[in-house]
C-alpha cells in the first residue's frame, strides 16, 4: 500500500514539473510541443508502473502452485441422487444390522436406507418432518422435530444420538421414541457441566459413541472442549450379551470334544497294551505239554491281582457292569441245572 502511494505521488510530481517547465518556457516553445512532451513522459511512467505490478503478481501466483500426485485405479460414481427426492445428504452412519442412516441437516430429517444403494433407492423417514418443519418436539418419531442437526452416532443396540446443534441439545431416537438426554433448556449457548438437564453446549458440536466406556463424547467446537456423557447400562448391555460369540463357543466345544477323544484314545491304548502284556506273560509261563485251563463260567467272588488292577482301571461303571454280568451268569446256570 505504501509503495502504491509513493508511486502515485512521484507520478504527480513528474506531471507538475513538466507543466511548470512548460509554462515557464511558453514563449520559447509551441503549445503542441509542450503537450507532446507531457504525454510521452506520462506514458513512460505508466508503463514502468504496469510492469512492476505485473512482475509482483506473477511471483505471488507462482509461490502458491499446488503439488499433486494422483494414484490411479479409482472410480467415482453416484449411488444416490437426493435432488430428485428433495433430500440433501449431510452425513451418513452404518448400523449394526447393516443399514445406512442419512442425516438431512437442511430439512432436519433422518432417513434409513437399505443396502446396497442405487439411484432408485427409496429412504424411509425415521425422525423429522417430510415438509421440513423445525423445532424441538419429543415423542413419536413421526411427530418429532429437530432444528438443523449437524451430526449423529449409533450405539450397539441401534439407539441413535443426534447433535441437535441449533437447539443446543442431544437427542436420542430409540424404539420408545425421541427424547432429549442433555441440554436444550437454554435459549443461549454456553459451557456448563453437571446434570444433563442443566448442561449447556455451543451451537457447533457433534457426538461420537464410545463402546468401551459406554459413553458419548461431545466435540464442542464452539467451546473448544471435549465433553463426555455416561450412558445407561441398559444402552450398552447388548455388548455384554453378545460378548460370547458363536465362534468362541465353537472353539470351546471343539476343545472339549478333543480332550474327551484324547482321554478315550489313551484309555483304549492302555487296555490293549495291558491285554497284550497279559497274553505274552501267559504264553511264556505255560509249558508246551500243559493245556490252558478253560475259564470258569461262574465269575470268582474275589478277583485275582491282575483282575483287581483291571477293575480299578475300569472304574466304578466297569465294576457295576461286571457284577451285573456275573449275577446274570449265575442265575442262568441255576435255571439250567436246578437242584
Amino acid at each position: 500500500m505504501m509503495d502504491k502511494e509513493m508511486k502515485g505521488g512521484s507520478g504527480m510530481l513528474i506531471l507538475l514539473l513538466i507543466l511548470s517547465s512548460g509554462f515557464s518556457s511558453a514563449s520559447a516553445a509551441s503549445p503542441a510541443k509542450i503537450v507532446g512532451v507531457a504525454v510521452s513522459d506520462a506514458a513512460s511512467a505508466l508503463l514502468k508502473r504496469f510492469w512492476s505490478l505485473k512482475s509482483t503478481t506473477k511471483t505471488a501466483v507462482s509461490g502458491h502452485r499446488p503439488l499433486m500426485k494422483f494414484e490411479s485405479g479409482y472410480t467415482v460414481q453416484t449411488v444416490f441422487d437426493g435432488s430428485k427426492l428433495g433430500i440433501e445428504p449431510y452425513s451418513v452412519e452404518m448400523t449394526q444390522s447393516g443399514e445406512l442412516l442419512l442425516l438431512d441437516s437442511v430439512n432436519s430429517n433422518l432417513y434409513r436406507f437399505p443396502l446396497p444403494l442405487s439411484r432408485y433407492s427409496r429412504p424411509k423417514l425415521i425422525a423429522g418432518s417430510p415438509e421440513g418443519y423445525v423445532g424441538h418436539i419429543d415423542g413419536r418419531p413421526c411427530e418429532a422435530r429437530m432444528n438443523h442437526p449437524k451430526g449423529f452416532t449409533v450405539d450397539e443396540r441401534g439407539n441413535i444420538y443426534v447433535a441437535d446443534t441449533m437447539n443446543m441439545a442431544i437427542r436420542k431416537i430409540s424404539d420408545a421414541g425421541v427424547t432429549t438426554i442433555a441440554g436444550g433448556k437454554w435459549s443461549r449457548g454456553g459451557h456448563l457441566d453437571g446434570p444433563s438437564e442443566d448442561a449447556k453446549f455451543s451451537n457447533d458440536f457433534e457426538v461420537i459413541y464410545i463402546a468401551s466406556s459406554c459413553s458419548l463424547l461431545v466435540v464442542d467446537r464452539g467451546n473448544q472442549a471435549i465433553r463426555e456423557i455416561q450412558l445407561n447400562f441398559d444402552d450398552c448391555a447388548h455388548q455384554y450379551e453378545t460378548g460370547f460369540p458363536l465362534g468362541t463357543a465353537v472353539l470351546l466345544a471343539a476343545g472339549f470334544f478333543g480332550y474327551m477323544l484324547a482321554l478315550l484314545q489313551r484309555r483304549l491304548g492302555t487296555m490293549v497294551s495291558n491285554q497284550n502284556e497279559h497274553q505274552t506273560l501267559t504264553k511264556a509261563s505255560m509249558s508246551p505239554y500243559q493245556k490252558p485251563i478253560k475259564p470258569s463260567i461262574r465269575s470268582p467272588l474275589i478277583p485275582t491281582g491282575d483282575e483287581a488292577v483291571h477293575m480299578d482301571e475300569e472304574g466304578l461303571f466297569s465294576l457295576i457292569a461286571a457284577a451285573a454280568e456275573g449275577k446274570h451268569s449265575v442265575s442262568a446256570r441255576e435255571l439250567s441245572h436246578p437242584r
